[in-house]
């Protein structure tokens, strides 16, 4: 009997082809044949190579994408780490850098990893302070129109915005225009901004409701993990959802969405009964059972003001 050949596996035979061209610098043939991989089986290893064929390629935008179907893996990887910190650089998203440079930081990612991108974050944007310069001006007319139109701040707007800044750029404008800003979806986004950036100083900034107020980022956290809005979000879960799941699907939808425009300016931790029961009664129409007058400032003209903020927006 004539001996047993055995051929390799599709994905076997897709992998030595691909890694192949690979070695040969034919990085859109190696791309294509990753990608095909990916296709039958999808897995970190896999991901790395398509996302460093991209790299080659100068595609960083698409490599960030490929790689965010693994960023909990990037961030675990010595490797990784630094890949995905290099791509954002190199696509210009300074302050996704320095925002993956934090995140490194509380994953503990190993201290010479985050020297090492620390060094290249630094030394990118002191060549990209001088040449943008002259860009500020662009920058703080684009943050003006996105602030007139008084509409939520979509994905492409935000990247244009800060596509090439640097955090000291950002940070400065921030600071300058602030004080100046009304659009309510805006305000919390920079805000945000400044807190994923983990920067120390006092800014001044105009609430939902008009007022001056001063905030210190690095004193916030961002909204998910601010102490009243998950104490608001238990204490729903807790006790409304068990007697009627139905009304707390409800108040929880708008409660979201009042909250996020009113950070980083939440409930104090006194009232989050008192803004739970008036959504409640809100949904039960015992509110408008109630005629005692509304008080300024009262939980009831800030709920007022905010749903006039969603009403306003026009879709």
């Amino acid at each position: 009997m004539g001996e047993t050949i055995d051929f390799p596996s599709p994905k076997k035979r897709l992998r030595l082809a691909a890694e192949k061209a690979y070695q040969a610098k034919e990085f859109l043939q190696a791309y294509r044949l990753y990608r095909e991989l990916y296709d039958l089986d999808r897995c970190f290893d896999t991901n790395q190579w398509l996302v460093e064929c991209l790299q080659q390629l100068k595609d960083f935008s698409k490599a960030l994408e490929t790689a965010d179907d693994y960023l909990d893996y990037y961030l675990q990887d010595t490797d990784g780490f630094l890949q995905v910190g290099h791509l954002y650089v190199l696509d210009g998203q300074y302050l996704k850098a320095r925002r993956w440079l934090r995140l490194g930081q509380r994953q503990q990612v190993a201290s010479n990893m985050l020297q090492q991108l620390r060094f290249e974050i630094d030394k990118v944007e002191e060549v990209q302070q001088i040449l943008g310069m002259e860009d500020h001006l662009a920058k703080k007319e684009q943050l003006l129109k996105i602030d007139n139109l008084r509409q939520p701040v979509n994905y492409r707007e935000w990247q244009s915005f800060v596509q090439g800044m640097t955090s000291h750029q950002f940070t400065e404008l921030v600071r300058d225009l602030l004080p100046r800003l009304r659009n309510a979806y805006l305000i919390p986004r920079l805000v945000e901004e400044l807190v994923r950036l983990d920067v120390a100083e006092i800014f001044t900034v105009v609430d939902y409701m008009g007022d001056l107020r001063k905030i210190n980022p690095r004193e916030l956290a961002l909204l998910p993990e601010m102490p009243v809005y998950q104490q608001i979000m238990a204490r729903i879960n807790d006790t409304i959802a068990q007697e009627d799941p139905i009304l707390a699907e409800s108040v929880i939808a708008e409660i979201s969405d009042h909250l996020a425009i009113s950070y980083p300016f939440l409930p104090q931790e006194t009232q989050i009964d008192t803004w739970i029961a008036s959504y409640v009664a809100d949904y039960r129409g015992e509110n408008e059972k109630d005629g005692r007058a509304k008080t300024k400032n009262s939980i009831e003209n800030r709920k007022e003001r905010l749903r006039s903020i969603l009403q306003e927006t026009q879709f």
